[in-house]
């Protein structure tokens, strides 16, 4: 990333530096089970500028997956985790940033390992997940060749490295952070982890208690240091936070609806599984579930319609009253609308995204509602979005009434435990840090 406007470029000196966790156990494993749930990073603070680079920001380590009892996955049983989630962000539940100096928090990303999915389907192709991301986080595609992976590279009990980016808002921002004492004063990064039943699944994962550990951890962090004359100290930083809100869809026409509370939101991205596979070893608790026959979408505040006049369809608004649970016809206009709020940009300027008519990982006809809740089968990326604004300050949302309408085939979502779905709502609301010498404060 390039300097600010105003730094003399012959006095900046970039610099990686690796750190441990300040939270170190003895064996140096972090898991849910067998040891430490959270893991801590610090970076300090510094008297003269020092700006740090988010978006090149990477934490390193090893999984590594087993039975409860301390043998190998099989490599032929059935023991997955979610293909577009990667194996690193599988494990994390919570993400905390905060400021060191001041110990307030900047940032927590809640519910990770069901933004990093949505993030990762819509605005990647084939060729990111199969290059760059699969050395990051191990994501892969959702084909059967990809499917067993967790096990064909964890032979021993030997794990899988990674050297991961951390999915939050103000890590990638697009502009460097002034950690200095002008500045946020330093860095605490905490990752909270899942518990084991969400993380590794399947038929036999649920049979032997499937576990997982995290360990050789370190944190490597790009720095930008220059003498004092350099810059003028920062003193504005923007970035759009992750905000994450759970509720439930129980029939066949439903309202969700709800005040978020935030002021600036750019977009509104939405995902599903089944409510009666959260918690459920057996089960995807990572995957983007397909709603069935969805006949119609609606998104309002305080119940107009906004920003869009009109309800949207699909092709199967005409369908027969015959329930398939599936989906053969291409949603163009709600798939359309979900990748411009996952990007928070317009369609036009879409690059990659597996959601595509005919992919093979990620197609969006001929879907059922539990497609790979097992990982047997290939996953899908549907969801459901909204773009409110990419450039300028957001909507406002602090005092006002969101809420979209969902309108299926008569028996697909009838109200009983097993179709219910689990709705999460991530909201990308703009965010900007005021700065000075007596401390920071966060306006959302």
């Amino acid at each position: 990333m390039p300097p600010r406007p105003g730094m003399n470029l012959s006095q900046v000196r970039k610099k990686y530096i690796q750190l441990s966790p300040v939270n170190a156990v003895s064996n140096g494993e972090y898991s849910s089970r067998g040891g430490l749930p959270l893991i801590k990073f610090d970076i300090s603070s510094s008297k003269t500028p020092m700006f740090l680079n988010g978006d090149e920001l990477r934490i390193n380590g090893r999984i590594t997956s087993k039975q409860a009892a301390g043998a190998a996955l099989g490599n032929t049983d059935k023991n997955f985790v979610d293909a577009f989630c990667g194996r690193f962000a599988n494990v994390i539940h919570t993400v905390t940033i905060s400021s060191k100096r001041l110990n307030q928090v900047i940032e927590r990303v809640e519910n990770y390992w069901r933004i990093v999915p949505s993030v990762v389907s819509a605005i990647h192709g084939n060729e990111d997940i199969n290059t760059v991301l699969s050395h990051e986080g191990d994501h892969f595609e959702t084909n059967f060749l990809g499917r067993h992976s967790l096990v064909a590279q964890d032979a021993g009990n030997k794990g899988k490295s990674f050297s991961s980016r951390l999915y939050a808002g103000v890590l990638n921002s697009g502009q460097m952070m002034d950690l200095s004492d002008n500045g946020l004063g330093g860095l605490v990064i905490e990752i909270l982890l899942k518990s084991d039943v969400n993380v590794v699944f399947g038929e036999d994962a649920a049979t032997n208690n499937a576990t997982f550990n995290v360990s050789d951890l370190l944190l490597s962090c790009p720095l930008y240091y220059m003498d004092a004359a350099a810059a003028p100290p920062q003193q504005t930083f923007a970035f759009n936070s992750l905000s994450s809100v759970f509720q439930t869809v129980n029939s066949s026409v439903s309202v969700v609806a709800l005040t978020p509370g935030l002021k600036q939101v750019s977009s509104i991205f939405v995902n599903f599984m089944n409510t009666n596979e959260i918690g459920n070893q057996n089960f995807n608790s990572a995957r983007l579930g397909n709603l069935g026959e969805v006949r119609g979408l609606r998104f309002s505040l305080n119940g107009i319609l906004q920003p869009l006049s009109y309800r949207m369809l699909t092709d199967e608004e005409a369908n027969n009253a015959t329930t398939t649970h599936h989906t053969y016809a291409a949603r163009t206009l709600i798939d359309r609308n979900y990748i411009e709020a996952v990007s928070v940009n317009r369609f036009s300027e879409t690059n990659r995204c597996v959601l595509a008519y005919n992919n093979w990982n990620a197609g969006v006809v001929d879907r059922n509602q539990t497609q790979n809740n097992d990982g047997v089968n290939q996953g899908t990326a549907a969801g459901f979005g909204i773009l409110y604004d990419s450039f300028g300050t957001g909507e406002d949302l602090s005092e006002t009434v969101f809420s979209f309408e969902l309108e299926a085939s008569g028996t697909d979502l009838d109200g009983t435990a097993a179709k219910a779905q689990g709705t999460y709502m991530i909201f990308l609301n703009k965010n900007e840090i005021i700065m000075s010498a007596d401390g920071i404060q966060v306006v959302r």
